[in-house]
């Protein structure tokens, strides 16, 4: 083979090694993911399903349905939009709010609803009507949403979250990406669970006060 030749196959070369070794950091990576993701659920005895670059994490908190899963969303047009991938978490949270109860960020178009006096629901603490829409509230809800602990975690939810909304006695909140390593999990799922906790919590000691 000429050296013309060789020189002619190189750029050719090029390409299939770094194709190689991209390969081989995305099998790496996902294989880190696959192990994280087991990992996490193995330590809190719930049960997993997964494929490929898809997981679901299925479980109870106390009583209530757990779920964590990825998720895949897509952007723009079908043509020229893509999918981006979310990690989804849900938790059911029972009877501590009412069924008709609605929350979730709120969003620009909101806040300026409100400049023209078209706001929602207000529960008696500026941070959190500035910081939620809120929907269907009654003034037993109102006093459980301004518990301390209950209004710290709906605001490490905002912060953490890119989206979420609790609707239906159903918490679902979504974070861009996925996860690879069980911290990163924890730190998805644990801001779900304790403010389940919190709300119970809460409700419980309105009525011990009430009925004591």
């Amino acid at each position: 083979m000429s050296s013309d030749t060789l020189a002619s196959l190189v750029p050719y070369l090029l390409v299939l090694a770094a194709l190689g070794l991209f390969g081989v950091v995305y099998w790496k990576d996902h294989q880190r993911r696959d192990r994280a993701w087991r990992e996490f659920a193995a330590s809190r005895d719930w049960d997993i399903t997964a494929s490929w670059n898809r997981w679901s994490i299925d479980g109870l908190h106390g009583r209530k349905r757990f779920q964590i899963r990825t998720e895949y969303i897509r952007r723009g047009s079908y043509t020229r939009g893509r999918e981006y991938p979310y990690a989804v978490v849900s938790l059911e949270l029972g009877e501590a709010l009412p069924a008709m109860t609605r929350i979730r960020p709120e969003k620009l178009g909101r806040k300026v609803l409100k400049v023209f006096g078209k706001g929602d629901e207000e529960v008696g603490d500026a941070e959190l009507d500035n910081a939620f829409e809120l929907e269907n509230l009654s003034d037993e809800v109102r006093a459980v949403l301004r518990t301390p602990d209950v209004r710290r975690q709906l605001l490490v939810l905002r912060r953490r979250f890119d989206s979420f909304s609790i609707e239906d006695t159903q918490l679902t909140a979504r974070h861009q990406g996925l996860p690879n390593s069980v911290a990163t999990l924890e730190a998805l799922v644990t801001p779900a669970l304790e403010l389940s906790d919190a709300l119970d919590q809460a409700v419980e000691g309105r009525r011990e006060r009430r009925d004591g």
